[in-house]
């Protein structure tokens, strides 16, 4: 491991990396980079595709760094890193909205009594759904008892909206559930509403891409890929090699996006970039990959090709033809 047990001073693990074969070209800048940006954050974060593993070069398996490897080449990916997670965060908000605005439309048009998301038979009848059914309308009926505390309100748009209209329907309370929670109220409602909302993204698609026919079941599967990134892209986390421990079931999403089966299964970052595709305006994803494609050149450009190779397949790119 490269984290340092002991304090060490700026200046001396700028030693122990040039130890381990790291070239430090300035190294104010790089003691001014750890004071900002914390070493064991960045060097643990983002070493792995600059350290040698061929067993020629370093056979006694020692953290050792390939020949040529720079500090500010971990500092590039460091970069890069970041920028994808805040590319990434702010199209998932997208997709987050847009699936909150269908979920509220499709239910409050097909149970159009107020408070009706509070009735357990609006659900589905599945009774494997009913312990997640009873904390989403549990959820769901705490928001509205927030108007009633006239101090320290968590949400006061919803004490406002209340005061104003005496009701807080569904279409203001999904503003206040997390992806997380709305991914569980889709799972939970009835097979009908889930293939409509569904339908509904497929028109999207349809009118400005192709026809397609998304099902319920696509919708999960896109669901539970982008949710655990849109956490991870909204905090300071290493994302561009996370992956889902387990492949997902994607049906036939991948020949739709005229992907090779099981390109996406395995719930990398290029599976979510592909799947936004599926449930983003064409004008938004298109200046989504724009970005995308520009940052990626920023970083081939600023490391050497093996390391390179190394991220884009970790990224889940290796095999594809990513731009």
């Amino acid at each position: 491991m490269s984290y340092v047990k002991d304090f060490a001073t700026h200046a001396e693990q700028l030693e122990i990396l040039e130890e381990r074969g790291l070239k430090i070209t300035d190294k104010a800048a790089a003691r001014r980079i750890l004071s900002r940006e914390n070493y064991y954050a960045l060097i643990d974060g983002y070493k792995e595709p600059f350290l040698e593993h061929d067993i020629a070069l370093n056979p006694y398996g020692r953290e050792q760094y390939q020949e040529g490897s720079e500090f500010s080449h971990i500092y590039a990916l460091h970069r890069f890193d970041r920028k994808l997670r805040l590319l990434l965060l702010n199209d998932l908000l997208k997709f987050e909205k847009n699936i909150k605005s269908k979920v509220a439309y499709r239910f409050s048009e097909k149970f159009k009594g107020a408070d009706s998301f509070l009735d357990p038979n609006h659900y589905s009848p599945d009774c494997s759904h009913h312990h997640e059914r009873d904390r989403i309308i549990s959820t769901l009926a705490n928001l509205i008892k927030s108007h009633k505390k006239r101090d320290k309100v968590r949400y006061p748009a919803i004490r406002e909206f209340y005061d104003k209209h005496k009701n807080v329907p569904l279409w203001v309370l999904v503003n206040f559930l997390s992806l997380g929670q709305i991914t569980h109220f889709y799972a939970v409602i009835d097979e009908e509403l889930r293939d409509r909302i569904a339908w509904d993204f497929s028109e999207e698609y349809s009118d400005e891409y192709e026809s397609i026919r998304l099902k319920a079941r696509d919708l999960d599967a896109i669901l539970h890929i982008v949710f655990p990134y849109r956490n991870k892209s909204a905090h300071e986390e290493v994302l561009y090699r996370y992956h889902l421990p387990h492949p997902v079931e994607l049906g036939e999403l991948e020949s739709v996006l005229n992907k090779n089966k099981g390109s996406l299964s395995g719930a990398t970052v290029f599976s979510v970039i592909s799947l936004l595709k599926m449930v983003l305006a064409k004008e938004d994803y298109e200046l989504f990959a724009g970005d995308l494609e520009k940052i990626v050149k920023e970083l081939e450009a600023s490391v050497p090709v093996r390391p390179f190779e190394k991220i884009l397949k970790d990224a889940g790119f290796a095999g594809t033809d990513w731009k």
